[in-house]
Formats: structure tokens, C-alpha cells, sequence
């Protein structure tokens, strides 16, 4: 394979490991819009008096209980899918690079961890926004807030400042995070078990091209170590972009992938050229 249709292929494969995560991410939008709409008719068809505060606010929480319990169906799922793509892509890499070997199955107890981790803060959204909410309508109630004022605080769309659009983004950044570092660590467990068959396997850091590009992640594009040895980036040590080990503004949002590498295939695409 030569560097060109390396570089291809690995773009390809990037992008449509993008395109999934775009999807995922919406349909945890499009559940939080749903649930915006029972909120605020919840708030529109109850008498607007503090005597029925308590069956309001019990009414907002089973919402919001329920919108976590399928947000958190939803990432469970996701992480699936990402999970089997990880793996996926790299078996996609070495055949295409002609590895031949039969790759040992990989462990999927880190998977497990991961979506229990995910779980736990789908669920802490949910109750964060309950709790903003009520507090919305216990102001209203007290009149501080005029109902008008109370419907905006709590968010007529998922576009103007509102506690639904700052709860979506959450959202959309947990969604995004938890998939890309399921996918990522999936890539990792596959390159460890290839490693094993595989002699001179080593893994590549590649920056995924994002609009606001981390200096340390840029820095480390092209950084190659063995492939269970971890990437230095930003002082910290990363056996995979989004590794769990890393600080939250290292790994957060980051676009950049590992990717197989061995110095045999440089060299044949030379002797080619």
C-alpha cells in the first residue's frame, strides 16, 4: 500500500467515524427536544399557583428521570456500535496493509467500565436539570418571574440561552466524548492483540483535523511508539486519544485518532515507488 492510499484510506475511515458520532449525538439532542416539549406543557396545563408546585415538580422529575433512562439506552447503545467500529477500522488498516495474521479476540471489560462510567453522567444531567427547572418555577411562583420569563428560562426552542440548550450541550458533549473514547479504546485493545502476531507493529498519533486544534495534540501528530507503549502529549502519557488517563482538556472533544504503523510498510511503498 502506498503512503498516499494509506493516507486515504485512514481519512476515510476517520470520516466516517465522524459522520457516525455526528449521528449519535443528534438523536441525544432529538431526545432532550422531546423532552423540553412534555416540560413545558407540563408547566402550560398546570394551574399557575404554589399549591400545585409539588405535583408539577414531581411531574418535571419523572420527565427528565425518564429522558436520562433513554439518553442513557441511547449511549449504552452507541458505545456498542463505536466499540465494534474501533476494532473494525484497525482490521479494516492491516488487511489493507496485508497483514494476513488471525488477530486474537479482544477483552470487552473496558467497554463494560466505559458505559457504566457514561451511564452515571446521563443520569446526572437528568437531575441537574429537574432541580433547574423547579427552581425556575418556585421563582415564578414567588413573583420574581413572570410565567413568560419562566417558559424562556426553561427554553422555548434548543437555540436561545435556556436550561434545555445548556443541558443539550452536555448532552451532545458526553454523547461525542464517551463514543470517540469507546471507539479510540476499542482501536487500542485491537492494536495490543495485533501486536502480539504481528512483529514491529507499532501505532501512529494522528491529528484529526479539527477547527480549534489543541497545540500539544497537533505537536503530537505523527508521534510513533510501540504499540503498548503510550504517546506523550502535553507532558501527560496517552495509550490512545481520549484515553480515560488523561486531564479532561486533553482528552474532551478531541478529534485525533492511533493508527497501525510499522517502518516495513515505508519502506516497501519506496521500493514501489
Amino acid at each position: 500500500m502506498t503512503p498516499r492510499a494509506y493516507e486515504n484510506l485512514i481519512k476515510k475511515l476517520t470520516a466516517a467515524a465522524e459522520k457516525a458520532g455526528d449521528r449519535e449525538a443528534l438523536a441525544a439532542i432529538r431526545l432532550l427536544d422531546e423532552a423540553r416539549r412534555e416540560v413545558l406543557a407540563i408547566i402550560a396545563t398546570t394551574e399557575w399557583q404554589a399549591f400545585y408546585l409539588p405535583q408539577q415538580k414531581k411531574a418535571i422529575e419523572r420527565a427528565l428521570e425518564d429522558v436520562a433512562r433513554r439518553l442513557s439506552v441511547h449511549l449504552r447503545d452507541a458505545q456498542n456500535r463505536a466499540w465494534e467500529r474501533g476494532a473494525g477500522m484497525m482490521d479494516k488498516i492491516l488487511v489493507e496493509a496485508g497483514v494476513r495474521a488471525t488477530l486474537p479476540a479482544i477483552d470487552v471489560s473496558a467497554l463494560e467500565l466505559m458505559q457504566t462510567f457514561g451511564a452515571g453522567l446521563v443520569g446526572g444531567l437528568g437531575k441537574d436539570a429537574a432541580q433547574k427547572i423547579v427552581n425556575e418555577l418556585t421563582l415564578g411562583l414567588m413573583g420574581h418571574k413572570t410565567p413568560f420569563e419562566v417558559i424562556q428560562a426553561v427554553g422555548k426552542n434548543l437555540k436561545d440561552p435556556s436550561i434545555f440548550k445548556s443541558i443539550a450541550a452536555r448532552a451532545e458533549t458526553i454523547v461525542r466524548t464517551e463514543c470517540g473514547r469507546v471507539l479510540k479504546a476499542a482501536a487500542q485493545a485491537r492494536l495490543d492483540k495485533a501486536g502480539e502476531v504481528v512483529p514491529g507493529l507499532k501505532k501512529m498519533w494522528k491529528h484529526g483535523g479539527s477547527a480549534m486544534p489543541r497545540p500539544a495534540h497537533l505537536a503530537a501528530d505523527g508521534q510513533i511508539r510501540e504499540a503498548n507503549q503510550p504517546f506523550n502529549v502535553g507532558g501527560e502519557e496517552l495509550m490512545y486519544p481520549q484515553d480515560p488517563a488523561g486531564s479532561p482538556g486533553n482528552t474532551i472533544n478531541c478529534s485525533c485518532y492511533s493508527v497501525p504503523y510499522k517502518e516495513e510498510w515505508q519502506e516497501a511503498a519506496k521500493k514501489a515507488a
